[in-house]
């Protein structure tokens, strides 16, 4: 039941959005950004904090990438990734979260090795294997995994300054520099907060 939930919401994601295919000139990657209006975005760290339930360190360790198709087209995607818990910030709901488990994060992206082509909502970028982020959580109602909030807001790499987002958010250049700056100033003010 989880899962059909999770594949409806993705299928109205995606038709809800407009498809933007983009190459980078120093990888032969394919990179098809869906242009989603149903996230969750936030103005204040203080706000992504009241509406998480989980606040956590963790690294990701491995992910699989989910597609939903329709013949050749793809019409849905997530990845699933374990991600092993380094410091737990908050656990408003007392879920076994103590450092060392492992847990399952769905991703707003996937990568699809046959095609070579990787698929993100709004922007998203899949987490790094072996690399540390600030995440912040809710579980889902129907499954063991938990969502990141606002889609790429809840992400905060801890291994750079730089963010994790593909600014496809929006057509125009003065909205994403907007964009880029809010999340700029979000993920500052996160790191500085939370700490390993």
């Amino acid at each position: 039941m989880k899962k059909i939930a999770f594949l409806l919401f993705s299928i109205l994601l995606l038709y809800a959005c407009n498809n933007i295919e983009s190459r980078l000139s120093n990888v032969h990657t394919k990179h098809v950004h869906s242009e989603s209006k149903i996230i969750d975005e936030y103005d204040y760290l203080g706000e992504m904090e009241n509406d998480s339930e989980v606040i956590l360190i963790g690294t990701k360790k491995k992910g699989e990438s989910h597609f939903d198709k329709d013949g050749d087209m793809v019409t849905g995607f997530y990845t699933i990734s374990d991600v092993e818990i380094k410091k737990v910030f908050k656990n408003e709901k007392g879920y076994e979260l103590d450092k060392g488990n492992v847990i399952k994060v769905i991703e707003n992206g996937a990568f699809d090795k046959e095609t070579n082509t990787l698929y993100g909502s709004a922007g998203y970028q899949l987490m790094k294997d072996n690399k540390s982020y600030l995440l912040f959580l809710r579980k889902s109602t129907t499954h063991d995994e938990y969502t990141i909030k606002g889609v790429y807001y809840g992400k905060v790499p801890l291994a750079s300054n730089q963010i994790e987002y593909d600014g496809h958010l929006n057509s125009s250049k003065q909205a994403n520099n907007k964009q880029i700056e809010k999340l700029n100033r979000i993920f500052e003010e996160a790191r500085k907060k939370y700490k390993e």
